[in-house]
């Protein structure tokens, strides 16, 4: 009687590479990976889906390179992902040696102490909050146009106030239903779109380059700048770029109380 033996391999994680300009998830056909300067390798099946199987889950530093696209590196870290189905999204940055599918413009100049920068479209108005669910994490939209919706990284913009809060979707339920992988604090109102992120490239020096959509009309983009463990937003003209459109904001100076002038003695 022969012998079976059964091989099974764990899967590891799934990896998804995004153009950040766009927002399509590319198939990562001739993509090549590497961990300490060691090829690593990914199963492709041409849908987009990258799988690693069998390495284990261990932490580790990941390089991605891509033709087209700068190369990204990024630390794994198993303890943020899901232990069900360890899922990343690597937005990729176009690095404009290959014809592009829509005309972009660049954001770029040099910001020191600068450490993170993203963007949403401010004439994104396509899908609006309707309630989110504190205790279930859960968020619900309004999407009449019935849009996908199936990245991870979204913002909840506040266009009166210009600024916006991160969100990463854990599980889409619906079209028009997904849990967070965090809460929500910001107080938002009926009129507050859902917007895709847009990932931006800052390098050591503070160097940093937005790769942003031309959309054709409305040309309003607001970043928000992250520098060590402060945040600022600031609005831009994508089609009427400053020569280094980025500066944190000017922080007003403590105000003394000034001492009263002495008065004159008597009665």
């Amino acid at each position: 009687m022969a012998d079976h033996t059964v091989i099974r391999h764990q899967l590891d994680l799934v990896l998804h590479l995004v153009d950040t300009t766009t927002g399509s998830l590319l198939t990562g056909v001739g993509a090549r990976f590497f961990c300490g300067g060691k090829p690593l390798h990914f199963l492709s099946k041409g849908d987009g889906h990258l799988l690693l199987m069998g390495r284990g889950r261990e932490d580790f530093r990941l390089t991605v390179e891509l033709r087209g696209y700068l190369p990204r590196t990024i630390d794994v870290r198993y303890e943020e992902l899901s232990e069900k189905l360890p899922l990343i999204e690597l937005p990729m940055i176009p690095d404009g040696s290959a014809p592009a599918l829509v005309q972009y413009v660049d954001l770029e100049g040099r910001l020191e102490g600068l450490s993170a920068l993203d963007a949403v479209w401010l004439g994104d108005r396509s899908c609006m909050i309707r309630d989110f669910n504190a205790k279930k994490k859960s968020l619900t939209v309004f999407n009449p146009y019935r849009l996908l919706l199936d990245r991870v990284f979204y913002a909840l913009v506040n266009p009166q106030e210009q600024v916006y809060e991160p969100l990463e979707i854990e599980e889409r339920i619906s079209d028009t239903q997904f849990l967070l992988k965090q809460g929500l604090s910001m107080e938002y109102g009926s009129n507050f779109p859902i917007a895709r992120r847009v990932f931006g490239l800052v390098r050591e020096d503070g160097s940093y380059l937005l790769r942003l959509a031309d959309r054709g009309g409305d040309s309003r983009w607001l970043v928000r700048c992250v520098m060590g463990e402060k945040e600022w937003f600031q609005a831009v003209d994508a089609k009427a770029p400053q020569e280094s459109p980025l500066s944190p904001p000017q922080e007003e100076p403590d105000s003394e109380p000034q001492e009263e002038p002495a008065g004159k003695g008597g009665m």
